[in-house]
């Protein structure tokens, strides 16, 4: 075989491998705590260090959003959260943000950059795996009233499909 094709050819299957990776963790993390009751958790708040647990919210509707530092499609999602928490907070609505993976500073910076209203705590492996092992980012997941989980979302979405959502569990 002439070298730039080998070359090129193991490039090819690095990358096949690659994406079948991925395709197994996203397979694995769509199948693992999509309906029933949220997993309650208690976490501190990066910028206080006041504890909140999901149990609190009882009786609201309340999405839970997984992220990184360093998610791009995360930190371009976080505004319309944030404006969506403003307009339903008053209506039995909540935002909390889980950063996973991530150094309380650069949380802390990354909330006031971004101006977050909501509470952004710092998540552990206890939480992640609680919610499915949560290995893509975002991943959020809306809670209804009850507390059972109402939607999973893997990735980002628009304002207006979130906000249909939330309005439908109001």
């Amino acid at each position: 075989m002439p070298r730039n094709f080998q070359g090129g050819f193991r490039h090819f299957c690095k990358g096949l491998l690659m994406a079948a990776c991925i395709l197994a963790m996203a397979g694995g993390a769509l199948g693992a705590v999509d309906k029933g009751a949220a997993p309650d958790f208690s976490l501190a708040d990066i910028l206080q260090g006041k504890n909140y647990s999901l149990s609190q919210f009882k009786g609201k509707v309340v999405m839970v959003n997984f992220f990184t530092f360093f998610c791009m499609p995360c930190r371009e999602e976080m505004p319309d959260l944030n404006a969506l928490y403003k307009e339903f907070k008053g209506k039995g609505f909540q935002v909390l943000g889980i950063g996973l993976s991530s150094d309380p500073t650069q949380l802390r910076f990354l909330v006031k950059q971004i101006g977050l209203d909501y509470p952004v705590l710092l998540g552990n492996d206890k939480v992640s795996k609680d919610y499915g092992n949560v290995e893509i980012v975002p991943t959020t997941f809306i809670i209804d009233k009850s507390g059972n989980i109402a939607h999973k979302i893997l990735g980002t979405r628009k304002k207006e499909e979130l906000k249909k959502m939330i309005e439908a569990l109001l």
